[in-house]
């Protein structure tokens, strides 16, 4: 069968790239024939980095604004022309690609499957909505969604209708979170599953096929992956490899300069770098959902972190709920104490053996659902 995927394969997001990388090595493995039509332009975002000057200042703090930003941009365009260069190869490298609209779908494929990660959220597909939503996708071709999401918080009313209407056009839908499930049952009949981020669908020899070996890098050390900089992750990942003996290395996704940067950060992470950095690290930390899916698939003693105190309904919570240990979700209310003790032990036994089930069902409704 030829299968189109319809997700965040462009994204400058290892996260984004690694659950495409996944979904299609499933789905090959398979027997299928897999490719990622070009018909959204996610992630191809315009550089952050040609906002020059803050217009809302005026006069002399205008000119400082300019002088500063020029600053800062000059020195970011080669690390950001690296990071992008390092995505691309991958891309080049593991995704057949077809330049496709969305209306000849049906002309190219048998089956269309849109996901995983976060492709029902406005904010992060964009004005591509309407290719992951099924609105603009003619024909009779048919279409499953595989593990999608809208994020951390509820829908808005607004968007409610929207996604809705999205579930009737698709022969089976799953979500990967609990809460979107939940929610969505209130106003359709249409059966809703829940399933694993595709990332979660491999072990970690899986992954050989794609790591990049870190160089230059002293071991032990601990590894963290976050979205933010922000004093809490930093701070955190600093002190927790100092009582612990062994060297830091955290790589943020969007940090492109080390200019007014937090001191100590390793850039130009790109998805082959992040999962060999998580396989040759002693212990992992997460600043993000896909960071604590590489503790997870490596079997270390790792800890998610979230900026705030409302952990229980966010996407990293829904996975280690999953497992039974939300205790490895952690908060600025969590002491230094409790995530050391937390890192000197390893997940049990039982944990994986939940997550090996779960994995078993999401396969099987996978293959259910393709038929």
């Amino acid at each position: 069968m030829r299968i189109a995927i319809l997700t965040f394969h462009r994204a400058y997001n290892c996260g984004a790239m690694l659950q495409a990388w996944a979904l299609k090595t499933v789905l090959e493995r398979m027997g299928h024939v897999v490719e990622f039509p070009i018909c959204n332009h996610v992630g191809e975002t315009r550089r952050w980095l040609y906002d020059w000057v803050n217009k809302e200042k005026h006069g002399i703090q205008l000119i400082r604004s300019l002088l500063g930003r020029t600053f800062v941009n000059g020195m970011s365009i080669p690390a950001e022309d690296i990071l992008r260069w390092r995505y691309r190869r991958f891309r080049k490298a593991n995704f057949n690609e077809r330049i496709c609209f969305p209306e000849d779908l049906g002309k190219h494929y048998d089956l269309v499957v849109v996901g995983s990660d976060q492709v029902w959220s406005e904010r992060h597909s964009d004005g591509d909505a309407p290719v992951f939503f099924a609105e603009n996708i003619l024909g009779d071709v048919r279409k499953i969604v595989y593990a999608a999401s809208y994020g951390d918080k509820p829908l808005d009313d607004a968007l409610v209708s929207r996604v809705v209407a999205a579930v009737e056009r698709f022969s089976a839908v799953s979500v990967r979170e609990p809460m979107a499930k939940q929610q969505l049952g209130q106003y359709t009949r249409k059966q809703i599953d829940t399933t694993l981020d595709p990332t979660l669908l491999l072990d970690g020899k899986d992954y050989e096929a794609i790591a990049t070996s870190p160089r230059f890098v002293r071991k032990p050390y601990l590894f963290m992956y976050t979205l933010s900089t922000a004093p809490f992750f930093v701070n955190t990942a600093k002190t927790l490899s100092d009582r612990l003996g062994v060297r830091c290395i955290i790589t943020p996704c969007y940090q492109y300069t080390r200019y007014a940067a937090p001191k100590g950060l390793t850039y130009s992470i790109s998805p082959d770098r992040l999962v060999g950095l998580a396989r040759e690290a002693k212990y992992v930390l997460a600043g993000s959902f896909h960071g604590t899916v590489m503790g997870v698939i490596f079997k270390k003693p790792f800890l998610s972190l979230r900026a705030c105190c409302d952990n229980y309904e966010s996407r990293p919570a829904a996975l280690l709920n999953v497992m039974g240990c939300s205790n490895r979700l952690v908060n600025p209310e969590t002491s230094i104490d409790a995530m050391e003790a937390l890192l000197r032990t390893n997940l049990p036994s039982t944990a994986y053996d939940k997550l090996y089930a779960k994995r078993t069902e999401s396969l099987e409704w996978l293959r259910r659902a393709i038929g």
